[in-house]
């Protein structure tokens, strides 16, 4: 008897230090329970009877929980928990305005699941369609991220409204690819389908389960004040810090991180694409006001172009001929007399009366040409039809 005796004090310490150990979480002490109001159930009109066992006693006409047993609950609920989170993802449900709020923050900080809205029915019994949706909602944050190309205003509205209520949804369940190792339930009463649904695929659940509450239904039960705000940061606290611990946590914080920085990047690359297309619109108005004025406009090009009406043009394009027509003037007058064929007679006599270019020639008449010796009146006439 006396060994027996020494064998049961033995074995519940060594056990405690191993679950310290595998836990790597320090279970809080009855008054750390005791200062979160955890121990108050509701009144006693309005209880569950299969919670009479967790019921230490009824104060006031309100239930008071055995916290010794919750405590102990605890440590075997936070034990399963870290067993699974190396396995695979938690889902973290509680869509009371108490829980929401903290549960959401939390799950993104540890890298876990959640839905604080509503349940999405279907999405354990009919997880393929529900799957689709989300990977849908992923799609739209994209392509809205991308400017939306290819769809008008009305359609892009459409869109981001259908985003931001998928997102209510759907939001803490992106990148969810299978289903969840392990749920924890806030308030089993007002999950009743989540855990409905979690029964149906066999998918084990840790659950509050204040005094009004079955805990028949789930499988690791914590009797605790499922309304106090204080309550429920104790134990979410300490779920998150087992949770945070797994290997699967860092993949999922990963993903978010990954999907915000390419959203993230997309959005980017749309306002500078979008810059650009106003930009070169801006270029292309004032080149056109320029166009209109007839004034000198820098293209997008870097080309300087000049620009002028029609009526400028057409004086241009006069001045134009009538500078070629005196230059091809200046050009014919200064020409050799040896170049216009003359014959030797004439060329002969020309040059020796000192006329070597055709200006010297240009404005005299027959009479002026017949003085110039060695010049006859047949030889003048070649003169004039020559010069002409």
């Amino acid at each position: 008897m006396a060994d027996k005796k020494n064998v049961s004090k033995r074995v519940p310490t060594t056990k405690t230090k191993t679950e310290k150990n595998s836990l790597n979480v320090e279970i809080p002490e009855l008054l750390t329970f005791l200062q979160a109001g955890a121990h108050f159930g509701h009144k006693s009109s309005g209880w569950n009877p299969k919670m009479k066992k967790y019921i230490y006693e009824t104060r006031n006409g309100v239930h008071i929980i055995d916290i010794v047993k919750s405590r102990k609950l605890l440590k075997k609920a936070l034990k399963e928990l870290k067993n699974v989170v190396d396995k695979g993802n938690v889902l973290i449900v509680g869509t009371k305005g108490q829980a929401a709020g903290t549960i959401e923050k939390i799950a993104e900080e540890v890298g876990a699941f959640y839905i604080t809205r509503r349940w999405p029915g279907g999405l354990f019994t009919n997880y393929a369609v529900i799957k689709k949706s989300v990977q849908h909602l992923v799609k739209m944050e994209e392509e809205l991220a991308a400017g939306g190309e290819g769809l008008v205003k009305k359609e892009i509205l459409l869109m981001e409204r259908d985003v931001e209520r998928l997102n209510r949804v759907y939001e803490g369940i992106k990148f969810m690819d299978t289903l969840p190792k392990m749920i924890i339930v806030i308030d089993s009463k007002v999950e009743d389908n989540a855990i409905a649904e979690a029964n149906v695929v066999n998918v084990p659940i840790i659950a509050l389960i204040d005094t009004n509450c079955d805990p028949t239904l789930v499988d690791y039960p914590i009797p605790a004040n499922d309304d106090s705000i204080k309550s429920i940061n104790l134990f979410i606290d300490l779920f998150a810090k087992v949770i945070k611990s797994g290997k699967k946590s860092e993949s999922l914080i990963a993903l978010r991180k990954n999907h915000e920085a390419n959203l993230a990047n997309l959005r980017q690359q749309f306002e500078q694409e979008q810059e650009r297309q106003e930009r070169m619109e801006e270029e292309e108005r004032l080149r056109m006001k320029a166009l209109r004025e007839g004034k000198v406009s820098k293209v997008s090009t870097g080309v300087v172009r000049v620009l002028k009406k029609k009526k400028n043009i057409d004086e241009d394009f006069k001045k134009a001929e009538a500078v070629k027509k005196e230059e091809d003037s200046k050009k014919e007058a200064s020409k050799k007399i040896k170049e216009l064929g003359f014959s030797a007679r004439v060329e002969n006599a020309l040059e020796g009366s000192g006329f070597k270019e055709i200006s010297e020639l240009k404005g005299k008449s027959k009479d002026e040409l017949l003085e110039i010796s060695g010049i006859g009146d047949k030889s003048a006439d070649e003169i004039l039809k020559k010069i002409k």
